[in-house]
């Protein structure tokens, strides 16, 4: 069932056609600009993760050996010493394995057989960016928005600082959410009520593909098996499409548990671990407080009017029901997690939800008939929301993650050209684009103390080794001073990192 609004007036062809040459230009500027800012490097433990996953399955296996020093085997130095930031060790002492899911690693290797490993992050990352966009304007205008209420959703997602946050970088936040959308679409086509047969063998087609894509988002971020809630209400209580759902769901949910068999153990165990740990009851009214600071700023206020879906609920049942319960289950799940309440950019986890929470929004706010809507109201909300997350996308500098996290690939260049290949390279920030980038061999700085660190130094020193560190300005005292004491050489600055060499134990008094 539709909401009951009066239909909207036919757009004359004079404005039909310009109208629609703007939305076209508007998109090819937003693909513009994600190209410009894209981020696709190596940097920290989540980017490097995934892309070293990707390297794992593109190699065939998911394990791969820990780059020990001779002498100081894993099993008998400090642990994780030898762990690079987005890898852990293998259940099974057999080196290291992925830490992050599997999902986003599979569709950047498969991007790397299509265009190269140079553009297959930047084209899954951007790629998931602009999809998002266009699949929050399907899911307003297949729940009952206008073309252009439709219009404002897609926008208020498309400049909202944390989805361009996390649209420039290789993170699983926006391709988990297009895939639930997606999944939340087909469910929704799959649950509408058909009479030929032939309408209704699509309907069978549109349940698997549900299953398909709720699979995929599940292979990207586990806890996406939540968004089954609004899947299932979308397909409705007849038990062939859940059959259906459940087919479509099975080539994911097998290469889910193959590839767990394989780098965890078990099935259903994923490179997180436990995390039960990390929920409690205590930090929920810190969220909920930070959640009605922060949403209505990162997604416009638009998203606290989807508190009024009750309202429309006798006017279209099945359409709250999805909302309302895509919404709920995000929020709730997320209101005991113990960093959401703590900035802004951890609302991230919020992103898959985001969609509901503006189109939901958006219909509720349709309802306020007294209100004049028209080409002038569009025109002032769509500049409104342009301007509110232009602003606080310049005030957060969420577009500069491409500038700062260039230097880790610099500096990667700068190790192999200037280095012994037999080098150790102490790390921690870094850890991970030195796997990814390098050949060498690296310890965790913060891992070891100085004791730890004399170990270290003995053994790289009867096999010949040097030793150099890579560390970001604020690493440096902490591991100069207090984990790794000696006699440290600046050789080369990189921007914010410093190459240092270790020339030896410093002289004690009276040496």
């Amino acid at each position: 069932m539709e909401f009951p609004s009066s239909p909207p007036p036919t757009a004359h062809p004079i404005w039909r056609r310009p109208a629609l040459l703007l939305a076209v230009g508007a998109l090819a500027l937003y693909a513009a600009l994600l190209a410009h800012f894209m981020d696709p490097y190596a940097a920290g433990s989540d980017t490097s993760g995934y892309l070293n996953h990707a390297k794992l399955l593109a190699a065939g296996h998911l394990h791969v050996a820990m780059r020990a020093l001779p002498g100081l085997p894993p099993d008998r130095a400090p642990y994780d010493i030898y762990t690079p930031l987005g890898l852990k060790p293998a259940p099974n002492g057999h080196g290291l394995v992925p830490t992050y899911p599997s999902g986003l690693p599979l569709l950047i290797l498969i991007a790397a057989h299509v265009v190269g490993w140079g553009l297959a992050s930047s084209l899954v990352t951007g790629g998931h960016a602009f999809c998002g966009v266009l699949l929050t304007y399907a899911l307003g205008r297949r729940l009952g928005l206008s073309a252009a209420w439709a219009a404002l959703g897609a926008t208020a997602i498309a400049v909202s600082p944390l989805y361009l946050l996390y649209s420039v970088q290789i993170m699983s936040d926006v391709p988990s959410m297009v895939w639930i959308v997606a999944a939340v679409l087909a469910a929704w086509q799959a649950g509408e009520k058909r009479k030929a047969k032939s309408e209704k063998r699509k309907g069978c087609l549109w349940a698997m593909a549900a299953g398909a894509a709720l699979a995929l988002a599940v292979l990207i971020r586990p806890n996406s098996i939540i968004a089954v809630v609004p899947v299932g209400i979308a397909v409705g209580l007849a038990w062939r499409r859940w059959v259906l759902l459940v087919a479509g769901s099975l080539p994911g949910a097998l290469f889910f548990f193959v590839h767990s068999e394989a780098a965890y153990g078990s099935v259903f165990a994923t490179g997180y671990g436990d995390t039960g740990y990390l929920f409690s009851a205590s930090f929920i009214a810190r969220t909920l407080v930070h959640y009605a600071h922060w949403v209505p700023i990162l997604f416009t206020p638009a998203a606290l009017l989807a508190l009024g879906l009750p309202w429309l609920w006798r006017a279209a049942p099945r359409a709250v029901g999805v909302l309302g319960a895509w919404i709920l289950v995000y929020l709730a799940f997320y209101s005991c997690y113990r960093t959401t309440h703590e900035t802004w950019w951890y609302l991230r986890y919020l992103l898959p939800a985001a969609p509901a929470l503006v189109v939901g929004g958006l219909l509720v706010a349709r309802q306020w008939r007294s209100f004049p809507w028209g080409r002038p109201a569009f025109a002032a909300a769509l500049a409104l929301i342009v301007a509110n997350g232009a602003w606080w996308t310049r005030n957060f500098g969420v577009l500069n993650t491409a500038d700062h996290d260039r230097t880790y690939p610099l500096t990667m260049d700068w190790l192999r050209g200037h280095v012994p290949a037999d080098t150790v390279v102490a790390a921690w920030q870094t850890s991970g684009a030195l796997f990814y980038y390098t050949p060498l061999a690296l310890v965790r700085w913060e891992i070891i103390n100085a004791q730890g660190f004399h170990r270290v130094t003995a053994a790289a020193r009867a096999a010949h080794l040097p030793i150099y560190a890579a560390l970001f300005d604020y690493e440096r005292d902490a591991a100069l001073r207090r984990h790794m004491p000696g006699a440290w050489t600046s050789v080369a600055t990189i921007r914010d990192v410093t190459i240092w060499r270790w020339d030896g134990e410093e002289p004690g008094p009276g040496k």
